[in-house]
């Protein structure tokens, strides 16, 4: 089956996505299942026929993948297999407005036609998750009440600053935007834990500050005797301008080491000589 591009559309609270393959429509099976109430999209594929389903290449943010579809028939038996309530509703809505506006337009519109999920256009159920990834790594040093609080203030902001209900919504095109937004937010006052907040540093103290690959701000001391220097840099400060403050036996221990390792590299190359020359 080709690669496709998919057409999303929500069902109450859930994204189901769609695709137009030779001018028809097909679903993705895990969120039609998903909407059906089924524990598992095999449960729901396995009464279905051999020309009901198959497996299409989807372009996500994620990159290309591989996903088990369903067209329009296998849809209908899925709906009519299933018990739940939910079926009803999905056979009615699908039917009477998402089917005949792909057809139409090759997309679909929700009531107040600010949705406009246009092929392409939003980042969907990956970039939502995406970001959700971004905000859980943000509160991952707060306790478990402040966590959930934070993340729904963060969450609130961010549909706030992009103009939409669900984050699933932002264009594709301000993806990177929102990562950076979240990235950036300030978590202030009661929102940090007390290690994280600013203290005032005496003037024997030092911090490092950095953002790890979450984009958490992180903070940690540095020891009195701590530096970070290159090689050359470690050799001058010490040996030569003296900026480093080594005491004699210091000096001393970094000799003795020094003369230990070279006498180990003189002894790992007279060995590697004599293995050469026995092969010659």
């Amino acid at each position: 089956m080709q690669t496709a591009q998919v057409i999303p559309f929500r069902f109450e609270t859930r994204e189901v996505r769609t695709m137009l393959i030779n001018d028809q429509p097909w679903f993705v099976a895990a969120d039609v299942a998903a909407s059906l109430d089924y524990g598992v999209p095999s449960a729901m594929t396995r009464h279905l026929d051999d020309d009901e389903k198959g497996v299409s290449t989807v372009h996500t943010l994620g990159g290309a993948q591989e996903m088990l579809v369903i067209n329009e028939s296998g849809l209908y038996s899925a709906i009519l297999r299933s018990r739940k309530a939910e079926a009803k509703r999905f056979k009615k809505w699908v039917t009477a407005e998402v089917l005949p506006a792909i057809r139409k337009h090759g997309r679909y519109h929700d009531e107040q036609g600010k949705m406009a999920t246009l092929i392409g256009e939003t980042i969907g159920t990956d970039g939502f998750h995406m970001l959700g990834a971004l905000i859980k790594g943000k509160v991952a040093s707060m306790p478990a009440a402040k966590q959930r609080k934070a993340t729904a203030k963060i969450w609130s902001q961010t549909h706030a600053a992009f103009g939409v209900r669900s984050a699933a919504d932002i264009p594709a095109s301000q993806l990177d935007s929102a990562r950076n937004f979240i990235a950036a937010y300030a978590l202030e006052g009661d929102w940090l834990p007390k290690d994280a907040r600013p203290k005032i540093l005496s003037r024997e103290q030092r911090v490092l500050g950095y953002l790890d690959l979450n984009g958490v701000e992180r903070w940690e001391d540095i020891a009195a005797g701590a530096y970070i220097l290159t090689r050359r840099e470690f050799i001058d400060s010490m040996l030569v301008h003296c900026d480093m403050p080594v005491t004699t036996d210091e000096m001393f221990e970094f000799a003795q080491l020094a003369l230990a390792n070279l006498n180990s590299r003189s002894n790992c190359m007279a060995a590697q000589l004599k293995a050469i020359r026995k092969r010659d």
